[in-house]
């Protein structure tokens, strides 16, 4: 069976700031039928890509979390493509519907295991679609990087214990945060860089540089920007009242080749 889990509070803190963004979010219809669609596999050819995630292989190291309304459902899993991709088989399926609280999202065990040297790389790369439920297309790719995971080891993770102690607390979206105030501490981690994206029903190919990803203007900010040298964890969230069923596939990282010089003239 695929990994399902619901995050406790501490572990959602990392990206619950992300799920407040405002997103641009399309109207798709209730459902989508199905098509067929040609897609362009050469739009990879101009940049070299090192894949992280495959979802090959039916193995996900994705889990999933939400708000606690009722019916809602947040599900993350390895799917068939029923129309191979670019000699794909297989993707990963993030399914979010009915949350009206504070919406959900997906974070990924692999990469914090093993941090990704994204040295000499310009941003990450990866395929995307929208299907089933269909009503919104609008979701916000998340990075974390040694500076703002804990296993990074520079920062500071607030636990369960801290709000025992009186020190920490829990805001309305399961944040643990300083008490008299929703901000974190200037040494916490969790203030994960955020850029937003927008699907469509056709499989696309993104690049999403580095340079792209924001984070929130809180005390725990990284001046210097996303560290390139360890690449520790992806998510993706979803806002409220979002029904998505978003596909991903071959997730990893890319940098544009140098244009090839013209032949000599003989």
């Amino acid at each position: 069976m695929s990994p399902r889990h619901f995050c406790e509070p501490r572990e959602r803190r990392s990206v619950c700031s992300a799920v407040v963004l405002a997103l641009g979010l399309s109207a798709c219809g209730s459902t989508v039928p199905a098509r067929t669609f040609e897609v362009d596999c050469s739009v990879t050819d101009d940049y070299e890509l090192l894949p992280v995630q495959a979802f090959e292989g039916g193995m996900v190291t994705w889990y999933s979390y939400g708000d606690a309304t009722p019916g809602s459902v947040t599900l993350a899993e390895s799917q068939d493509l029923l129309e191979p991709r670019c000699g794909s088989n297989q993707a990963l399926r993030l399914t979010s519907r009915g949350h009206t609280d504070w919406g959900s999202g997906f974070g990924e065990y692999q990469t914090p295991a093993a941090p990704v040297d994204a040295t000499g790389y310009d941003g990450v790369s990866f395929w995307a679609r929208t299907t089933g439920y269909g009503s919104s297309s609008g979701f916000s790719m998340t990075l974390n990087d040694k500076n703002t995971h804990p296993l990074g080891m520079v920062c500071i993770e607030p636990l369960a214990a801290d709000v025992v102690g009186g020190s920490y607390t829990y805001n309305e979206a399961g944040m643990i945060v300083p008490v008299g105030g929703e901000l974190p501490s200037p040494t916490d981690c969790g203030n994960v860089y955020v850029r937003v994206v927008s699907a469509t029903q056709e499989w696309q190919f993104y690049t999403l540089p580095f340079e792209s990803f924001r984070q929130n203007a809180e005390p725990n900010r990284i001046p210097t920007g996303f560290d390139r040298s360890g690449l520790y964890q992806f998510g993706i969230t979803v806002p409220k009242d979002s029904n998505i069923e978003l596909w991903i596939d071959d997730l990893g990282i890319y940098k544009r080749l140098e244009p090839s010089a013209p032949a000599a003239a003989p």
